[in-house]
């Protein structure tokens, strides 16, 4: 099985450097992934839908694009493959490369990166960068954003919503990351003031921007009812990962504000998996919840020096080694729309396999 080949490749980093996370290996990993996502040939669900709006933008205006709710960032993109005629393959090596850079920097800046990357890989990796492109991009800027708003960067984090935004319309829901956060400090009169601020800024963002594509958003899928499938599976492991954090988090070892920052995102998934439970639009959910994935990366690589269980780090390694190889091999054998990912195949090997 060809997506086991990456994923041994990781355990194997993970045993060898425990926790020594260089540049070096930084550049070859995400040279590993570009080739790995962006060099895929025939492969995940929507490949032939975005070749056919990269073939289609040679005879459309930026303008066109935007009037038909391309995000703009994404429009560009768009217009910039058609121009110098790059097709596919520069869409979704553009979008591999925006993804793999953030998803490593985040990476690197947790307790244990390479756990973090095999965490990943499963489902964020192998599912989501190579089947929701755009948003696997955004995702990726998302994740950057959050290591400056762990360090009380707010701004550079609210500056990381907005050019996600350009790329995936809905990821402007990632406000509600401080909204919570903001919540949970409302007897604090500075929490206060920045809540009414941000509350009428997602007002005015709603009334003047967002109120059609949350029309076409509810008539696509709650209007229909659609459920992803698998999507409650997905969001009942955000929400098991929030309860750990919740009730393990004096065992982590990590600076107040990033906790408070786990306390938000665990939140977040546990709401969401109840949303989904009662608006039977678990594709909706789903997608949203993509967002805030982080959460399982941050929990996979501090519980496991937490000493939960007196179990030994490295037999939390193991376990997750495990765990994350069976979500991987239940995914690609069993899901239903595993048949586009199999087999997998890469235009740079094509010839020589």
């Amino acid at each position: 099985m060809s997506y086991l080949i990456p994923y041994i490749f990781f355990v194997f980093l993970s045993l060898a450097n425990n926790r020594k996370f260089t540049n070096l290996s930084g550049i070859l990993i995400w040279i590993i992934l570009v080739i790995f996502i962006g060099f895929r040939f025939e492969v995940g669900a929507d490949w032939f839908n975005y070749q056919t709006s990269v073939e289609r933008a040679a005879d459309k205006t930026y303008l066109e694009h935007l009037l038909h709710a391309f995000s703009p960032g994404y429009a560009l993109i768009l217009k910039i493959c058609a121009r110098y005629k790059w097709g596919v393959y520069g869409l979704n090596i553009i979008n591999a490369g925006i993804f793999s850079g953030g998803l490593i920097y985040f990476c690197k800046k947790l307790k244990d990166p390479y756990l973090g990357l095999i965490a990943a890989y499963p489902y964020l990796i192998v599912v989501v960068s190579m089947g929701f492109i755009t948003q696997a991009s955004a995702i990726a800027i998302i994740l950057v954003g959050l290591t400056f708003y762990q360090n009380k960067n707010s701004k550079v984090f609210y500056l990381s919503i907005a050019f996600a935004t350009m790329l995936h319309n809905s990821a402007f829901l990632c406000v509600l990351i401080p909204l919570v956060d903001r919540i949970r400090l409302i007897k604090r009169k500075s929490s206060l003031v920045s809540l009414s601020l941000l509350t009428s800024v997602l007002a005015i963002l709603y009334i003047r921007y967002l109120n059609n594509i949350f029309d076409s958003l509810y008539n696509s899928y709650f209007g229909r009812e659609m459920e992803a499938q698998g999507g409650l599976i997905k969001l009942i492991i955000m929400m098991m990962f929030g309860i750990a954090f919740i009730i393990l988090r004096k065992k982590f070892q990590m600076s107040e504000q990033q906790k408070n920052l786990l306390f938000s995102l665990s939140i977040i998934s546990i709401l969401l998996f109840l949303l989904s439970l009662t608006i039977k639009a678990t594709i909706t959910t789903y997608r949203l919840s993509l967002y805030f994935y982080a959460l399982q990366l941050y929990v996979t690589s501090n519980i496991t020096y937490s000493r939960f269980l007196n179990l030994s780090p490295l037999s939390w390694k193991l376990f997750f080694y495990l765990y994350n190889f069976s979500l991987l091999t239940s995914w690609v054998l069993f899901a239903n729309h595993a048949y586009a990912w199999l087999p997998y195949r890469n235009i740079l090997f094509e010839n020589i396999f």
